[in-house]
C-alpha cells in the first residue's frame, strides 16, 4: 500500500513538475484557455463528438465481449460501465486503472464473464485500439508522404517512424493469420535465459489471447482505426483555430498519433504534463510554436467530459463490496 501511494505521488510531482516547466519558460499559455471559453459551442460540438466516439468504442468491446457471453449484454448498462472507467481513468495515476474498476461493473451483465476472461478483453481492446491509431498515422503519413515533407525536413523522422509502426502491425497480422505457432517457437531459447524467462512467457500469453479473437480480429481493427481518426479529427476541430500558425487536419492526423501514444504511458491521469511536452516537440516540427498549449486545451476539454462519468458512477448501484472485488482485480492484472 504505502508503495504503491509513494510511486503515485512520485509520478504526480513529476506531472507536475513538467507543466511548471512549461509555465516558466513560457511555453504554456492559460490565456489560450479564456479564449476558447468565449466559444462555448466549440467546447460543447467537441464534447458531443467525444461521447460518440465512446459509444463506438463501446461496440468494439461488446463484440470481444460477447465471444464468452451466455446472454444479451445491453448497450447502455455497457456504456455506464465503460463512462465509469472513463471517469476512474481520468482521476486516478496509480495502478488501480479505470479498466479495473469497468471490469468490476461489466460483471453485473452476465455471471459467465470471469474475471480473468474480463482483464482479457480489455487489454485485447486496448492493443487493438493502439494499431488503430498506428494504421490512422500511417494511412496519413503514406497518401500525403510529399505534403508533409514539404510542411518541414523535420517532419520526416515522424512519417518515416509510422512507416516503421505499420511494418510491425502488418507482422503481427502475418503471424496472426498464417503463422500463429511461430511466436512459441521463436521465444523457446529465449526462455531459456534466466532474466529473460518470465518476460518471454508473459508475451507468450498476450499472443495467445490475441489469438483468442482472430476471428474477428479484422472487424476490430477496422472499429479502431475508425474511432481513432474520429479521436484525432475531435482534437483537431478544437484545437486548430487556436494553432500559432496554419494547423491541418492531414498534418495533425500523421504526428497525433505518436502524442496520443505517449499519453498511455502511466505517469498521471490524462496524459497530465507528459502530453504537453510531447505535443509541445511535436508541433514544433511543422513550425505551431504553442503546441503545449492547445494540447492543453484538449486535455481540459478531454477531463470534464470525461469526469462527467461521475454522474453514472453516483447513479449506479452495487450490492457487492468493490474495494475487496478491486484488490483480486489488480492482483490478477499484475
Amino acid at each position: 500500500m504505502f508503495k504503491n501511494v509513494t510511486k503515485n505521488i512520485l509520478k504526480l510531482s513529476l506531472a507536475i513538475g513538467l507543466i511548471l516547466w512549461l509555465v516558466k519558460s513560457g511555453k504554456l499559455d492559460f490565456k489560450l484557455f479564456y479564449k476558447l471559453l468565449q466559444s462555448p459551442w466549440i467546447i460543447v460540438a467537441a464534447i458531443i463528438m467525444m461521447q460518440l466516439d465512446h459509444m463506438v468504442v463501446v461496440f468494439r468491446l461488446r463484440i470481444i465481449l460477447l465471444k464468452n457471453a451466455t446472454k444479451a449484454l445491453p448497450f447502455p448498462r455497457l456504456f455506464l460501465a465503460n463512462w465509469i472507467g472513463i471517469f476512474f481513468n481520468s482521476v486516478l495515476p496509480g495502478s488501480v486503472t479505470g479498466d479495473i474498476i469497468k471490469i468490476f461493473y461489466i460483471r453485473d451483465l452476465d455471471n459467465n464473464l470471469t474475471r480473468k476472461f474480463l482483464l482479457i478483453s480489455v487489454f485485447i481492446d486496448r492493443v487493438i485500439g493502439l494499431l488503430g491509431l498506428i494504421i490512422v498515422g500511417s494511412i496519413a503519413s503514406i497518401f500525403y508522404y510529399n505534403t508533409l515533407l514539404a510542411l518541414s525536413e523535420k517532419i520526416a523522422p515522424l512519417v518515416h517512424f509510422n512507416f516503421m509502426l505499420l511494418g510491425g502491425v502488418i507482422l503481427i497480422l502475418i503471424l496472426l493469420f498464417f503463422l500463429p505457432n511461430l511466436p512459441y517457437k521463436v521465444a523457446v531459447p529465449f526462455k531459456k535465459i534466466t532474466f529473460l524467462k518470465k518476460t518471454f512467457e508473459k508475451l507468450e500469453e498476450i499472443w495467445k489471447d490475441l489469438c483468442l479473437f482472430r476471428k474477428k480480429f479484422l472487424i476490430l481493427l477496422g472499429l479502431s482505426t475508425f474511432i481513432q481518426g474520429f479521436a484525432i479529427f475531435i482534437f483537431w476541430f478544437l484545437i486548430h483555430p487556436y494553432a500559432d500558425g496554419d494547423l491541418d487536419l492531414v498534418s495533425t492526423m500523421a504526428i497525433a498519433p505518436i502524442g496520443f501514444i505517449s499519453l498511455a504511458i502511466p505517469i498521471a491521469p490524462s496524459g497530465l504534463g507528459v502530453g504537453h511536452v510531447v505535443f509541445e516537440k511535436l508541433f514544433s516540427f511543422i513550425g505551431i510554436m504553442n503546441g503545449a498549449s492547445l494540447f492543453n486545451l484538449y486535455f481540459f476539454v478531454m477531463l470534464f467530459s470525461n469526469l462527467t462519468g461521475v454522474i453514472p458512477y453516483i447513479l449506479y448501484s452495487k450490492k457487492e463490496n468493490p474495494e475487496v472485488e478491486l484488490a483480486d482485480l489488480e492482483k490478477e492484472s499484475d
